[in-house]
């Protein structure tokens, strides 16, 4: 029977393996204020379409300190390509060890955690030890706790919805200037947002203080499959700069949210000198 249960195990590890190799990826990272200290948190957002993984209820945080670094507290220039090798070995060494999935990490006045969801957590420790003893001069110490929700995912690593729709923007805007846009001249933008009730989305405009909005799109009646029937598709002229942008859709999404709708996102054209 021992060797029939050893045989099985191995098997399902395999599979495990398998599995954690097709896992999504879309990783992205931001910065926030604690206690007014900047703290940034790398983190692969398309996790949360899966999550929780209800066959990997473990999570696994090793933190490591390091000494050398910049006035915002982060790793100077000088160690960063050895953190980098850290976060490579760790990830490699536990996924083949314990078939963990990488989430991300943080990092703040010295300090960076990493956070790994396992299927096993008997052997975490030799994992951990058997890449950091190879770098003696980052300090670590190491956990395994039951997370079935993922709260350490959710509530540590993803971001708010602020913060998520600043990312948004930041590459929105990243493609534009990729594509030649210097970002230095206004252009109409569209703002697309979606509603529950018609009279959901006449509060919206009631509410709205915004000058120079056009109404483009608003049909009386409901075109949209699920709860949010109801389209309104509004535009001002503006410069799709982050500081700009962000103003205007966090306040679009929080007022939406108000009146029982939702803030789906801008468009716009590329403008070139």
């Amino acid at each position: 029977m021992k060797i029939v249960f050893t045989l099985l195990l191995g098997i399902g590890l395999n599979l495990l393996h398998s599995e954690a190799q097709t896992v999504p990826e879309d990783w992205d990272n931001y910065i926030i204020s604690v206690n007014n200290h900047p703290v940034s948190i790398v983190v692969n957002l398309a996790l949360k379409e899966k999550a929780p993984l209800k066959e990997r209820p473990f999570v696994i945080i090793l933190r490591t300190k390091y000494s050398v670094s910049d006035s915002s507290g982060f790793p100077s220039p000088e160690i960063i390509g050895t953190m980098d090798s850290i976060e490579f070995a760790l990830e490699a060494k536990l996924k083949t060890s314990l078939g963990a999935v990488y989430a991300g990490r943080f990092t703040q006045r010295g300090l960076r955690e990493f956070y790994f969801y396992a299927l096993d957590t008997t052997q975490y420790l030799t994992a951990c030890a058997a890449v950091m003893d190879k770098y003696r001069g980052f300090p670590w110490l190491s956990k395994a706790l039951t997370d079935k929700t993922w709260s350490n995912y959710f509530e540590v690593l993803y971001p708010s919805p602020n913060e998520l729709e600043k990312i948004e923007n930041r590459r929105m805007i990243e493609t534009l200037q990729d594509k030649g846009d210097p970002l230095m001249t206004a252009r109409k933008i569209d703002h697309l947002l979606y509603f529950k009730s018609v009279a959901g989305r006449q509060s919206f405009l009631k509410a709205l203080d915004m000058p120079g909005l056009t109404i483009d799109e608003m049909p009386a009646e409901k075109t949209e499959l699920g709860d949010y029937g109801f389209r309104l598709r509004i535009s001002r002229s503006d410069i799709p700069d982050n500081l700009t942008m962000n103003k205007i859709t966090i306040y679009l999404r929080e007022l939406s949210i108000k009146y029982n709708g939702i803030y789906s996102g801008w468009q716009t054209y590329v403008l070139k000198n």
